[in-house]
């Protein structure tokens, strides 16, 4: 891959995550200043990710077969500029909730050709060049609620998303400078025209699980589903968060600074799994999916602390903190099973895959968390440790099946 390309795809991922939380921190705090109910809260915060549960995988299959990544990057930048620009006109949370199914759209076209592409032609081992991609969007993630809640408490929340708006067109004319330089004969090979077959959906889901042997299809189905137990416990943090903090007296200065916390541990925490002694520890695959597991409960239990009414935000800050040490233990162990071990050619595939898991579970946070809030935001917070529990039962079923099918 041309130094140009890596060098743009890690630039674009890194502002991308920056815009990220400020539309999963500051579009439910727009949407309760529109008057939206504990369920609107819910759909405002899982309606891109009704989307997301199954298109990343979609999109992903088919950037392997026509070979078109940077494509789907520049188009999905492009319906996310368009979506930010709607919501910063928008008056009322169905509104929004409508318009976040769009952005679900965008999120899916970019995340699982992003993934991938930063594997693509690679010297270096997989996992490694996938550490260094993740500390660097994990560091533009961090800063993301510190500009959202500098542009909403400067400005206003229409003037944040305007500001998005601007940042997405930014990123088309950056890789569209880029894909425009490389037009050719060298890059326009794709994977058929390179002498690789076209696969089916079907196919391409087997190799991701069987591809390998040792345990790798329970490898793949517990970072699948304790990916997404991670993603409903993020998704309903954010969407829940800020309401239930302005509510007993928190300004959004401080929900900024708190929500911040996350971000920064998670940076480094990826930082520190960019060294090899520490990933080849927790990627261990003796311990693969012990570590998986033990991670995905100390994520989904954090949640129990925002039960806790302190509107000084302390116990905000260490909820938060722990959180993102489970997050990304969670996140870096699942993304190198199911896609830096597989075939080259089926990246697209499983990193389409990887990012459906987190759609999953995105959606079905916030919207159960809404649907149970009715009478309190603080019921929100339980979802997350009541959904652990039907994890654990499901990985168990799971075990036991596969160990069946080995004896």
């Amino acid at each position: 891959m041309a130094p140009s390309r890596l060098a743009g795809y890690l630039v674009s991922a890194a502002l991308a995550d920056a815009l990220v939380p400020i539309f999963s921190i500051f579009l439910p705090l727009f949407a309760a200043t529109l008057g939206a109910n504990a369920l609107e809260l819910g759909l405002v915060g899982g309606a891109s990710y009704a989307v997301y549960s199954f298109m990343p995988f979609v999109m992903g299959h088919f950037s392997d077969r026509s070979g078109s990544r940077k494509f789907f990057i520049i188009i999905s930048f492009a319906l996310l500029s368009v979506v930010s620009f709607l919501y910063s006109i928008s008056n009322d949370p169905v509104t929004l909730i409508t318009v976040r199914i769009f952005e679900g759209i965008g999120w899916s076209m970019l995340w699982p050709a992003m993934d991938a592409a930063v594997t693509e032609g690679t010297t270096r081992d997989s996992r490694s060049s996938l550490a260094i991609y993740n500390y660097l969007w994990s560091g533009g993630s961090a800063l993301g609620p510190l500009i959202g809640t500098f542009l909403v408490t400067m400005y206003s929340y229409r003037s944040a998303f305007f500001a998005t708006g601007i940042l997405f067109a930014f990123l088309i004319l950056l890789n569209g400078v880029t894909f425009w330089r490389e037009r050719g004969p060298a890059s326009n090979k794709n994977f058929a025209e390179s002498g690789q077959r076209l696969r089916s959906t079907t196919s391409d889901v087997r190799s991701i699980f069987h591809t390998g042997g040792r345990n790798r299809s329970i490898e793949v189905w517990t970072a699948l589903t304790t990916m997404g137990l991670v993603t409903l416990t993020t998704l309903t943090f954010f969407t829940f968060f800020g309401p239930y903090a302005t509510s007993i007296g928190m300004t959004v200065v401080l929900i900024g600074e708190v929500t911040t916390t996350f971000g920064v541990v998670r940076f480094f925490m990826f930082v520190a799994l960019a060294n090899k002694s520490l990933r080849e520890r927790a990627f261990d695959i003796r311990n693969r999916i012990r570590n998986l597991v033990a991670f995905a409960c100390i994520a989904s239990l954090s949640s129990l602390l925002l039960i806790v009414k302190d509107s000084t935000g302390v116990a905000y800050f260490f909820c938060f903190a722990i959180f993102g040490i489970g997050y990304s233990v969670v996140y870096a162990v699942s993304q190198a099973t199911l896609i830096a071990e597989t075939a080259p050619e089926q990246r697209g595939a499983a990193a389409g895959l990887f990012e459906s898991s987190l759609g999953i579970g995105g959606v079905i946070g916030p919207i159960v968390a809404g649907a149970v809030s009715s009478k309190s935001l603080t019921t929100a917070f339980i979802v997350p440790s009541a959904s652990l529990v039907f994890v654990l039962i499901l990985l168990c079923v799971l075990f036991f099946l596969w160990r069946e099918s080995k004896s």
